[in-house]
């Protein structure tokens, strides 16, 4: 039988312009194993009684999860001092943020972000139906007066990543309230804090602690940075009761799988492996932002657990020639395929040794 094809089947207006999320790469071609600085997760692994807390509920895995979830929002909301009631889950933030631009745009209506943010915010206002506005920044740092700006009677949703991806720069506390001030009531803010812990600048603070001031913003977080648990997809947000509510009705059956659930627990609580994580990192990006710097480079200040590197556009020190050197000797860091990021890179902090031979290999580029 000849395969029927229907020509009036058509998606939703926008679609079929989004193109494939670019993950990092996890191989290359002569290599057994890879120095890979691609795609922002911890070095260090998650923590041993968070493996182990997940281990233990495996032979479970043939029951659905737990929907009212308890231990892990009170464990949450211990650790950083917040309101269990206001807290929902989802698998990943990516899927929370999604589902906060569904609940809150459509079409007709507007979703702005900042230019050269996380590169899923223009995806999510697609998937809405909502149109994207993206916002000019200064320098690859967010602009609260160009954000304004753009605002109009169509606006629905801001969206920002505060530390930010793939910039590594931030926002201070109060250009954050001075962003919500200056939005109309009808619209939401949300702030995308997946790197919230990592950054330690004195005039940084957690957005968290303006929820309770604020009815219509919302922080959403994330256990694949800090807590090394990427591949559990566990996200979480801190919201006013009234959206949280509305994100629960409206999300996944069952939000949270069990082994994310235990081993999210434990993670929390393993308070001494987190510091190593910090600490680890906070070493890192100091060595190897100033390694870089003396090389000639301009390094992006970084408030996240990687680093973004501008090349010469010329003269034959590239972005894309110091990609392909580092590829050569097994080192795979981020090269978008953005116009805009032509002339950078951007690596997340390995391993000691890892990192060691990456400042090796780049300053044999840049001298060769």
């Amino acid at each position: 039988m000849d395969k029927r094809v229907s020509s009036a089947l058509r998606p939703r207006p926008g679609l079929n312009d989004v193109g494939y999320y670019m993950v990092g790469i996890s191989k290359l071609p002569g290599f057994n194993q890879i120095i890979k600085l691609s795609s922002n997760e911890s070095a260090l692994g998650p923590s041993a009684a968070a493996v182990e807390a997940a281990a233990r509920v495996l032979p479970q895995a043939h029951r659905y999860p737990e929907v009212d979830l308890e231990d892990l929002p009170n464990s949450i909301a211990t650790a950083y001092d917040l309101n269990p009631a206001q807290i929902a889950f989802g698998p990943g933030s990516d899927e929370l943020l999604l589902r906060l631009v569904n609940m809150y745009s459509g079409p007709g209506e507007e979703v702005i972000y900042s230019a050269h943010a996380y590169m899923q915010f223009p995806i999510y206002a697609k998937r809405a139906g909502s149109t994207p506005v993206a916002a000019a920044d200064d320098d690859f740092r967010h602009s609260v007066d160009k954000m304004l700006a753009v605002v109009t009677d169509r606006t629905r949703v801001v969206i920002v990543a505060n530390p930010d991806n793939p910039s590594g720069t931030y926002l201070p506390a109060p250009e954050i309230v001075r962003l919500r001030d200056g939005l109309p009531e009808n619209v939401l803010l949300i702030i995308d804090a997946a790197y919230d812990e990592f950054a330690g600048a004195p005039d940084y603070e957690s957005a968290t602690g303006l929820v309770d001031i604020y009815d219509n913003l919302v922080v959403t977080r994330t256990f694949s940075k800090l807590y090394c648990l990427a591949s559990l997809r566990l996200g979480w947000c801190y919201g006013p009761r009234h959206i949280i509510d509305l994100m629960e009705r409206v999300g996944p059956s069952f939000p949270v799988n069990i082994a994310a659930q235990a081993a999210g627990i434990e993670a929390v609580r393993d308070v001494e492996h987190t510091r190593k994580v910090l600490d680890h990192n906070a070493r890192w990006i100091g060595i190897f932002s100033n390694a870089l710097t003396d090389m000639g480079l301009k390094v992006y200040p970084s408030q996240t657990n990687f680093v973004l590197v501008a090349f010469p556009p010329a003269g034959g020190k590239t972005a894309a020639a110091a990609d392909a050197f580092l590829k050569q000797n097994g080192i795979v860091g981020r090269k978008f395929a953005v116009a805009d990021f032509d002339d950078k890179l951007r690596f997340t902090v390995g391993l000691d040794w890892e990192m060691e031979k990456t400042i090796e290999v780049l300053k044999g580029f840049m001298s060769a």
